[in-house]
């Protein structure tokens, strides 16, 4: 999933891409034992709260992509 988050990073949405790059930073920083499992997927389901990415999405398809590769590295916690 890291691949399609790093394609996302750079994908012209700007909404994505901010989402994409900050669940990339999270996996880092789960990587490096700065934060825990529980607060690795607390802030990933943030990054993906329906309301607020409801507002900004505006590529189905984009947003599908995202919201799946966000839930699968938090399922891998």
């Amino acid at each position: 999933m890291t691949q399609e988050l790093q394609w996302l990073a750079s994908c012209g949405r700007h909404w994505a891409e901010q989402r994409a790059q900050m669940a990339l930073s999270l996996a880092d920083a789960r990587g490096r034992g700065d934060i825990n499992d529980n607060e690795y997927q607390e802030l990933l389901h943030d990054l993906i709260r329906t309301d607020r990415l409801e507002s900004e999405a505006d590529d189905l398809q984009t947003k599908t992509m995202l919201v799946t590769a966000i839930s699968v590295l938090s399922n891998l916690a």
